[in-house]
């Protein structure tokens, strides 16, 4: 094959605008065709509609012990941003390349295309793998299916390199979210007689309540320095309900939000609020009228990032970029994913986050090609 720059490849991935919404099956044909020539092996995890999926790379002998390199292929949407140009063409500008998706995240893909040639020449004894996912950018919901086979698989990598921008810096922790609705069904009738029905939005008012105990609750508690606040968090930021001020709510819904501290498990934090909800609230709704109660729905599940156990590889990574204490972030990525089904994880990727979803996103042309060589010398040292 042909030397493929990670300028040329980010210029063709770019080209694909694999918004969430849509199918990013044209970009995995373009990727498999493109690595195909180094003897590369390819799992694909669809999605259930068969329009996206998870793809699974694995160059170098099937053997435990490798690296991974993940990113995600969907980007967010360009509406109602001022663009300059066409988003979805790449064009360059002073050493910028400029195009959805150029720093969030496809130019780490692109590095990872362009350094699996070099990689693919190692006398490997360990493999590289390159995970590409999809859905990220609509709560991590897509990579979950990859990374359970990866956990299960016997392949046990040493490490998952999460590639989001970081300035290449390595992350080893960062907080978990686990976001959804609450609707409260109540019951309807005039205002005069409140007794007589359930009012949807004075029950959310005491879950809400009940939510807001955790939240200081939580201020007290854990804590995980480095991480601001350090400690784990848990809000309501949109709330509806009601028709008519003279009839009692018949509904309320609200939306919850919680980030949590590496520790902390969100699941065991909502079941409180939904045992809360059963034990306390439902009896006297269902007293009146058993058609009332309270309903959760889970919309996004990102656990969070810990400091893994085994730091051999990372503190390598570390050395190779020039740093001597890894950062902590407080938002979320695909890497707690894999962590949680075992394989050990950090976040490191070319750019700056604060060009992530902006209008006229760019990377610096310079910041791939030392991704490139790091990913490289990354494979002499572990996987030869």
């Amino acid at each position: 094959m042909s030397t493929l720059s990670a300028k040329s490849a980010l210029g063709h991935l770019i080209g694909f605008p694999t918004l969430s919404a849509e199918s990013n099956l044209d970009l995995l044909h373009w990727v498999e065709t493109t690595l195909a020539p180094l003897g590369a092996r390819f799992r694909r995890f669809p999605h259930a509609d068969g329009n996206k999926a998870n793809l699974f790379i694995s160059i170098g002998p099937d053997a435990p012990g490798g690296l991974v390199l993940s990113g995600h292929t969907d980007v967010v949407p360009t509406t109602g941003q001022a663009w300059t140009g066409d988003p979805f063409v790449m064009r360059e500008e002073n050493g910028r390349l400029v195009g959805r998706g150029a720093t969030d995240m496809k130019g780490f893909l692109a590095c990872c295309m362009a350094a699996a040639q070099d990689v693919a020449r190692l006398p490997l004894v360990r493999p590289l793998h390159l995970a590409f996912s999809y859905d990220e950018e609509v709560g991590c919901t897509g990579v979950w299916s990859m990374a359970e086979w990866l956990g299960q698989s016997g392949l046990a990598p040493q490490l998952a390199v999460i590639g989001e921008p970081s300035s290449l810096q390595v992350i080893d922790a960062h907080k978990g979210g686990l976001i959804g609705w609450a609707t409260v069904t109540g019951r309807p009738g005039h205002s005069s007689q409140p007794d007589r029905y359930v009012n949807a939005v004075m029950v959310a008012g005491e879950l809400i309540a009940f939510i807001n105990g955790l939240r200081r609750e939580f201020a007290e508690g854990a804590r995980h320095e480095g991480l601001d606040p350090p400690y784990s968090t848990i809000q309501v930021n949109i709330i509806n309900g009601g028709l008519h001020g003279n009839i009692v709510a018949e509904s309320c819904r609200f939306f919850w939000e919680m980030r949590v501290i590496p520790g902390v498990d969100a699941h065991e934090v909502l079941a409180r609020i939904e045992h809360f909800a059963r034990e306390a609230l439902e009896p006297a709704m269902k007293a009146i009228d058993p058609a009332c109660g309270i309903a959760f729905e889970v919309q996004a599940d990102i656990p969070p990032l810990g400091p893994n156990a085994d730091r051999v590889v990372e503190t390598l990574l570390m050395d190779l970029v020039g740093q001597t204490t890894p950062l902590k972030v407080p938002y979320g990525t695909e890497a707690g994913i894999f962590q949680r089904f075992g394989t050990p994880a950090v976040v490191c990727g070319p750019g700056d986050i604060a060009q992530a979803h902006q209008p006229d996103e760019f990377i610096e042309e310079a910041e791939l090609e030392r991704c490139v060589a790091l990913i490289s010398r990354l494979a002499e040292q572990r996987l030869c």
